[in-house]
């Protein structure tokens, strides 16, 4: 605690400030983890939709 004493004016500014940084980032990482599955969902829907669209097709040729 020295070290960052010596270093810092205030240790529980410090503190807030890495904590808020590493909140920033999980939230940044959970959000980039939804669109990634969404992403994924949302492919596999598009490409069931497009199968059924050429099944229809082919159907009624």
């Amino acid at each position: 605690m020295r070290y960052i004493d010596e270093r810092v004016d205030n240790r529980s500014q410090l503190i807030e400030s890495l904590l808020s940084a590493w909140q920033k980032k999980q939230h940044q990482q959970a959000m980039l983890s939804a669109c990634l599955i969404l992403d994924e969902q949302t492919s596999v829907e598009d490409q069931e939709w497009q199968q059924a669209a050429i099944t229809d097709w082919e159907v009624s040729g």
